[in-house]
C-alpha cells in the first residue's frame, strides 16, 4: 500500500541569514525539533464553576543537536561565532547577528517541478533568536552539539506544491 508518510533520514537543517533562501546546511546534523504554542490568557467569570480561556499570539522554540567536526561548515562556525570567538586566522567567519538567522528545518526535500521521485516535500523556516549553543564530550561517546532558539515572528511551512524550491537529491 503507498502512503505519503516519509522517514526521517531524508531532513535536513539550513541556516541563512534571508528568509527565502536555504543558506548552508549544518554539517551533520543528528535531529530538529520545532516546539509551537500558543499564549493563554485566563477569564476569571464569576458565577462560573469552570475557567475559560483566551488564545493569544503564537511563539515557540527550535532545537537541533548533531555531531562536532572542527570547521564543518560556515553555517555550524557561524553559530559557534555567536558564542564564542573563533581565533582560526584560516576562518572567515561573520557571527549570526541577534535576530539575522533563518533555520531551514527540511522535512524532505521538493522538488517543485515534479519531474523526479522527491515530488512529496516539505520545510518549515524559523526566524529564530539564538539562545543556546552546547558542546557535550565525555569518553565513551561521540563530541556532538546542540542549538536552542526563540522563534522570532511567524514559522513558515511550505510544502511541495508551493515554488520555493530546494536541491533535489536524487537516490
Amino acid at each position: 500500500m503507498a502512503s505519503n508518510i516519509i522517514h526521517g533520514r531524508e531532513g535536513a537543517l539550513y541556516l541563512s541569514t534571508a528568509g527565502s533562501t536555504l543558506g548552508t546546511e549544518l554539517g551533520y546534523t543528528n535531529s530538529w525539533n520545532v516546539s509551537m504554542t500558543r499564549d493563554l490568557a485566563e477569564v476569571t467569570p464569576l458565577n462560573n464553576n469552570s475557567y475559560e480561556y483566551v488564545e493569544g499570539l503564537i511563539s515557540g522554540t527550535v532545537s537541533a543537536e548533531g555531531s562536532f567536526r572542527v570547521g564543518d561548515t560556515a553555517g555550524l562556525n557561524r553559530i559557534i561565532n555567536r558564542f564564542a570567538n573563533i581565533e582560526d586566522s584560516s576562518t572567515a567567519v561573520s557571527a549570526v547577528a541577534s535576530g539575522d538567522i533563518y533555520l531551514h528545518m527540511v522535512v524532505k526535500p521538493i522538488d517543485t517541478a515534479g519531474d523526479t521521485d522527491n515530488i512529496i516535500g516539505a520545510k518549515l523556516i524559523a526566524p529564530l533568536l539564538s539562545n543556546g549553543f552546547t558542546v557535550d564530550a565525555s569518553g565513551a561517546d561521540i563530541i556532538g552539539w546542540s542549538y536552542e532558539g526563540t522563534v522570532n515572528g511567524d514559522l513558515t511551512y511550505y510544502a511541495s506544491s508551493d515554488t520555493l524550491e530546494l536541491p533535489v537529491k536524487v537516490y
